[in-house]
């Protein structure tokens, strides 16, 4: 074994510590993402509102709920959280070919135009 490849070798301890912190992360979003529904939950109750549903018709009224500030707020928690948490349970290559595949399409749609 040359001396180049005992300096750069990864330590053991080092994936499962990696694998741990990601675990902490996934429950962590999770947390988030039950916590802001529990935030919806109250708002939508204390405001005797009812939350739409997406089989329903879209109207200004239908809407009303979400735009409420307590219930607007959580759902933007909901979504970053959802978005984290996506970026860390699909693998990477996957990742990579989903944007790739947006951009090529954005740049073959600009041509188009």
């Amino acid at each position: 074994m040359s001396s180049i490849y005992r300096r750069y070798q990864v330590p053991d301890c080092v994936p499962s510590r990696v694998s741990r912190d990601a675990l902490a992360e996934l429950k962590a979003l999770a947390n988030i993402i039950q916590s802001s529904i529990e935030q919806i939950e109250a708002g939508l109750s204390t405001n005797t509102l009812t939350f739409p549903s997406p089989d329903s018709t879209f109207s200004l009224e239908s809407e009303a709920p979400r735009m409420h500030p307590a219930i607007q707020s959580a759902g933007s928690l909901i979504t970053s959280a959802a978005a984290q948490l996506i970026s860390l349970a699909r693998p990477a290559q996957i990742t990579l070919l989903e944007i790739s595949l947006q951009v090529s399409l954005r740049f073959f749609g600009a041509i188009m135009d």
